[in-house]
This record gives C-alpha cells, sequence and structure tokens, in this order.
C-alpha cells in the first residue's frame, strides 16, 4: 500500500482546538476518563460502621449471656445493650440460634481470655487449700462469679455441650480454662497436682452439690468442698 492510501495517523493531542489545527488534520482521541473513586471511598465509611455495628451486638450478647444466662440473648435485649435499632439484631442475626451461637462463641472467648489474665496476675507464693481453692473457682468462671453461678453460669453451659451446634464451641475453649487452672496451681505452690482436667470437673461437681443443698453461701461451700480435694494433693 502506498503512502497516499494508507489511512491518516492518530496523533496524540497538541494542546490546540479544532479551529487552529490545519484543515484536514486528525480528531485526538478524547482523555482517558478517570476511575470512579468516590464511590469506592463513600462505601468504605458504612462497611466500618456495620462491622462495628455487629461486633457491639455480638459483645453485647456475650456479656448477657454471662450475666443472665440464656433468656436474656435476645434480639430485643441485644440491640438495647449494644445501642441499636433492633432490626440491626434482626439483619446481621436473622435467627434466634444464630445470635446465640455468636453469644456463646463471645463468651468463651471473653471467659478464657479473664481467666487467663486473672491467673497470670497472681503473685507466686504458698497458699491455703482454702485460698487456692476459691482461686481456682474464680478462675474457672472469670470475669465474675457470685452464688448464682448454678443457674446464671453453670446451667448454661451444660446446656450448651448438650447441644451439638454447640458443643464444639465448648470443647474448644476448655483447654484455655484448664491451662489457667494449672497457672494457679503453679502460683499457689500445688505444682505436683497434675490431673488439671480432674479438678476442673471438681470444681463444676462442687458447685453443682453446693446448689442443690439449698444453701445460699454456694461459693463458700464449693469452695471448702475442693479445698478437701486439695488436702489429698498436698
Amino acid at each position: 500500500m502506498s503512502a497516499t492510501q494508507r489511512g491518516p495517523v492518530d496523533r496524540p493531542d497538541d494542546g490546540r482546538s479544532s479551529e487552529d489545527r490545519p484543515s484536514g488534520a486528525p480528531t485526538p482521541p478524547p482523555a482517558p476518563v478517570p476511575p470512579l473513586r468516590r464511590r469506592t471511598e463513600a462505601r468504605t465509611p458504612v462497611q466500618d460502621r456495620s462491622n462495628l455495628r455487629q461486633r457491639a451486638m455480638v459483645e453485647a450478647a456475650a456479656r448477657l449471656l454471662i450475666a443472665e444466662g440464656f433468656p436474656a440473648v435476645t434480639h430485643r435485649r441485644v440491640a438495647k445493650a449494644a445501642g441499636v435499632p433492633q432490626g440491626s439484631a434482626s439483619y446481621y442475626f436473622p435467627s434466634s440460634s444464630s445470635l446465640v451461637t455468636a453469644a456463646v462463641e463471645a463468651a468463651e472467648d471473653l471467659r478464657g481470655a479473664a481467666a487467663t489474665e486473672r491467673a497470670d496476675s497472681l503473685p507466686r507464693r504458698e497458699r491455703s487449700t482454702t485460698r487456692t481453692a476459691r482461686l481456682l473457682i474464680e478462675t474457672f468462671y472469670a470475669p465474675s462469679v457470685d452464688d448464682s453461678v448454678v443457674d446464671v453460669r453453670l446451667d448454661p453451659m451444660l446446656t450448651a455441650m448438650r447441644d451439638p451446634a454447640l458443643r464444639p464451641i465448648m470443647r474448644a475453649s476448655r483447654p484455655r480454662l484448664l491451662a489457667a487452672l494449672r497457672t494457679v496451681l503453679d502460683a499457689s505452690g500445688y505444682e505436683h497436682v497434675t490431673d488439671v482436667d480432674l479438678l476442673g470437673h471438681f470444681v463444676d461437681a462442687s458447685l453443682m452439690s453446693a446448689a442443690s443443698d439449698g444453701t445460699e453461701q454456694v461459693l463458700d461451700r464449693a469452695t471448702a468442698t475442693t479445698a478437701r480435694l486439695l488436702e489429698h494433693w498436698r
């Protein structure tokens, strides 16, 4: 093909208007349109607020579960405690079971972290069996425990263990809790106690036994029973 037969060659825009260009000069292609960033940037804060709202609801559900048990974990109570509209709770957790599952998982994580912190904060020194027993109970049921522990904490935990959907969560959290008990024993002069899993079961059983006796001093009775076991290991 000769030079006269070839089509025009596109050239970059030289900054002149169409009136300034020689007649017959090719029109340069339009400048590329920059990507629309404004829409993407506007979406990020919305996503952040959504994540924060969901996290607040999960944390509120965990605190309610620990403080009051399963009856408190409702969409209405969780939304109120988290300071979000009730519709948000239903949006992020469409069913009661999904809300309860999130609450149990967060509550066990909170419990494990609190138990570890409680145990690690103990100075190392010899302690009496009674004092050590009380520390074991307080650590195993961190972040807080009182005489309502069986109704509010232990019964819901046993209920969760019987639920196939919640059982893996409970089992996964137990090693962390037993490690905290191990730390309490080592810090209190009971390094020779090796069966920490048995001790964990015994703590639960001592609380159940104290509550079944109808006493109002559940913690004191459970502490005394656990201390008797420690005496055999002294």
